[in-house]
């Protein structure tokens, strides 16, 4: 089976169990964002929050449902690698950032205490140190790989937990830390989905760094499906109106399409980009050339209906933030007509 992650900082907290209903959502957090995309057998997680709001506790994603999970690479084994950025307490609240491999925890790695504190009684799939290099200082983070069992298995076969520790200067917490940023890429791990949907849940601290609010949690989806670009070519004097569309999981995906062209045999060169409609049509005048062809490099947008699709599964957590990722894609070559 196999694993990606990506994410946080350090720490031991009281686990949260997940799904959960919430009573209410704290307005100092709002932000907390999750962004997904692969890239052949590579995974890259991207995380955020703003530094306006309450500091993250707990941070529990899970991976869509139809995903093969691989965990059963030897301890030591890099899988990839982690940039992040925090605020720190310790510096003033400057903004430090970190970086550094990702690798199977090995035994004894990761105290038993921590991750009982994190993870309570739950046997992991797999546990990942996360070992952020900052000030010349290393901190290993553990992430951990739980399989779902009951309710939960709606979301998905797994989840990935990660526990940080409050905002405050302490053994645990050297800096002082409070999460900002971190984009995972984790490789070899997780099997891309054709569709479906990562979900993060995120606990916050209090302003007292008492206890994890677990009543705050809040809910945000990250959609991945396959995007393609379509093109069709009409003569129009020596050159085309070259025309189609970008479609992701079958719907029209505003953005921006480079369009390709070339005069006899000729290898294509980049004639132009033009922008699509919000229903993902484009139209381009080419001056010149026989074949063409459509380009489309996607970036991660907002995808407001997917909370809507997946309110069932929240369990009444408050939704916020949910995107859709971004591809990259490649029409087929044409001749003009």
């Amino acid at each position: 089976m196999t694993k990606r992650i990506r994410i946080v900082l350090v720490a031991a907290v009281t686990a949260i169990t997940v799904p959960a209903l919430v009573l209410a959502a704290t307005n100092a957090y709002t932000s907390p964002t999750l962004k997904v995309s692969y890239a052949g057998s590579t995974t890259v997680i991207t995380a955020s929050a703003a530094p306006a709001d309450d500091a993250t506790a707990v941070a529990t994603i899970y991976v869509p449902s139809g995903t093969t999970l691989t965990t059963n690479q030897t301890a030591g084994t890099p899988i990839g690698s982690v940039s992040a950025q925090v605020a720190a307490l310790a510096l003033g609240g400057a903004l430090l950032p970190l970086k550094g491999p990702i690798i199977v925890a090995p035994p004894g790695a990761v105290p038993a205490a921590s991750q009982q504190e994190c993870i309570q009684e739950a046997t992991p799939m797999a546990t990942w140190l996360l070992q952020l290099v900052a000030a010349g200082q290393v901190i290993n983070l553990p992430a951990y790989i739980l399989p779902t069992a009951g309710a939960e298995t709606a979301l998905g076969p797994a989840k990935i937990r990660f526990c940080l520790a409050a905002p405050v200067v302490s053994a645990q917490n050297t800096f002082g830390a409070k999460f900002l940023s971190a984009a995972l890429t984790v490789n070899g791990v997780f099997s891309p989905v054709a569709q479906g949907a990562w979900i993060a849940f995120w606990t916050p601290w209090p302003a007292d760094n008492s206890l994890p609010n677990q009543a705050a949690t809040v809910a945000s989806p990250a959609a991945v499906a396959s995007g393609a670009v379509t093109v069709s070519a009409k003569r129009s004097g020596l050159g085309a109106i070259v025309s189609g569309k970008v479609t992701q999981a079958g719907q029209g995906r505003p953005g921006s399409v480079s369009i390709w062209g070339a005069k006899g045999k000729a290898a294509l060169r980049k004639l132009g980009t033009v922008k699509t409609t919000t229903a993902g049509t484009y139209t381009f005048r080419a001056r010149t050339g026989d074949v063409f062809q459509a380009r489309v490099l996607a970036q991660s947008i907002a995808a407001p209906q997917l909370c809507q699709l997946i309110s069932a599964q929240l369990q009444g957590t408050p939704c916020i933030n949910p995107t859709a990722n971004g591809f990259a894609a490649k029409s087929a070559t044409v001749h003009k007509r």
